[in-house]
């Protein structure tokens, strides 16, 4: 009996409280990839992988990195196949930190065979009319074009960006900015055809991408609150101004459209309709920052006495450059005006909006032997930029009016 009891007594006894497990370990990145490294160096020899050194000292890719990427290596015994494809891409015009940059972008380039994988790219851009240079240079910017399928990504994506740029020194130019050869072929094209149903014309849809390749890769979402933000604005659909409001608004957030809104109502006492209308005629001198609209109103009522009503009228006068044209004509003319010389009754606003052929023939050439410090006021390398705005994409063209 009392063996029973003493049975039951154990059956309702409390379990053992456990002891508190231990916190968990933390371990910075640096140790992380320290372990890492230890970890993969271990063997009967006790001695790294091989490729653990190779990337660091041949392809200058840091020992952390290395002891990461050295992990898909190993099961190669010798360096053959890595020498193998720094060799060909060097022999393809890669440079030597070219080469570094790629390798420390997709190590696993390394395990290519050369004339399965590498080879036939290298060729296939060529047959679109790459020169060697250009091939290479292409693959140095846009390491991963390097293991895209020739025919399922690669050709798709250069022929539809060489149809739309119209060169292989525009691909390169806009390449080094954005990865243009990550975005599918596909959502490019369905982002295209947004655009023609949002209302950029045909003729025009080239052109607008041109000027900012990263219009097409946007979400379709994206680009439809773009299209929407464009119509809130008041600018027709198919008109000829709606492609640049897009680009217009495409660079400037939400934010920045109130802070510019601010200083060109508060500059030139315009209401919020007027601005508007502004923006429906010249888009693109949003594409200027807050303080550089806030310095041309300035200057073009202060200096030039161009009334605040006028420049609500003709806001392409905001697109003009204020250092390549705005203030060497008025100087220009100062300094003719200082000589004696009668320039006419022609007001200083409408020099400024002259066309830049106009203005040299009638005020630099003209009097260039009477004033010959004109050629100084106003040279010829200023001349080339004078009729653009501050930024590339401004300009005359981006307007309802001509200049």
């Amino acid at each position: 009996m009392a063996l029973r009891w003493l049975a039951r007594c154990a059956l309702h006894r409390a379990a053992p409280v456990p002891a508190p497990l231990p916190p968990p370990v933390s371990f910075s990145p640096q140790l992380r990839s320290y372990i890492l490294l230890l970890r993969f160096s271990t063997s009967s020899s006790d001695q790294p992988h091989f490729m653990v050194d190779y990337l660091i000292s041949t392809c200058g890719i840091p020992p952390d990195k290395a002891a990461k990427a050295a992990l898909r290596f190993a099961h190669i015994t010798c360096p053959a196949r890595p020498d193998a494809a720094i060799a060909f891409l060097r022999s393809r015009g890669l440079t030597r930190a070219q080469v570094r940059a790629v390798v420390s972008w997709t190590p696993t380039l390394l395990l290519s065979d050369v004339d399965a994988t590498l080879a036939p790219k290298f060729r296939a851009l060529r047959s679109l009319g790459l020169t060697r240079a250009e091939a290479a240079r292409l693959f140095a910017l846009y390491p991963p074009a390097l293991t895209m399928g020739v025919h399922t990504n690669l050709l798709p994506r250069l022929l539809l960006w060489l149809d739309l740029l119209g060169s292989a020194r525009l691909l390169m130019k806009w390449l080094a900015k954005t990865w243009l050869l990550k975005y599918s072929a596909d959502a490019l094209l369905r982002n295209l055809d947004a655009l023609r149903g949002h209302g950029v014309p045909e003729a025009r849809l080239a052109a607008t991408v041109r000027l900012k390749p990263s219009l097409i890769l946007q979400s379709p979402a994206k680009l439809d609150a773009l299209a929407a933000r464009v119509d809130a604005c008041g600018v027709p659909r198919g008109s000829g101004m709606y492609a640049w409001a897009l680009l217009a608004l495409h660079s400037v957030s939400n934010a920045a459209f109130r802070v510019k809104r601010h200083a060109v109502m508060r500059g030139t006492g315009c209401t919020e309709e007027e601005f508007l209308a502004m923006f429906r005629r010249a888009p693109c001198f949003l594409f200027m920052s807050a303080e550089m609209l806030r310095r041309k109103v300035e200057f073009l009522v202060g200096t030039v006495g161009c009334g605040a009503d006028h420049i609500v009228r003709d806001p392409v006068l905001l697109t003009l450059s204020l250092g390549k044209r705005m203030v060497p004509r008025c100087r220009a003319i100062e300094a003719l005006k200082a000589r004696g010389i009668d320039v006419g009754r022609e007001k200083l606003v409408n020099i400024v909006r002259a066309s830049e052929a106009r203005f040299v023939q009638r005020y630099i050439l003209k009097y260039s032997d009477q004033a010959p410090e004109l050629l100084e006021l106003y040279p010829p390398d200023l001349r080339k930029g004078s009729s653009r705005g501050d930024r590339s994409t401004a300009g005359s063209s981006c307007s309802s009016q001509g200049d």
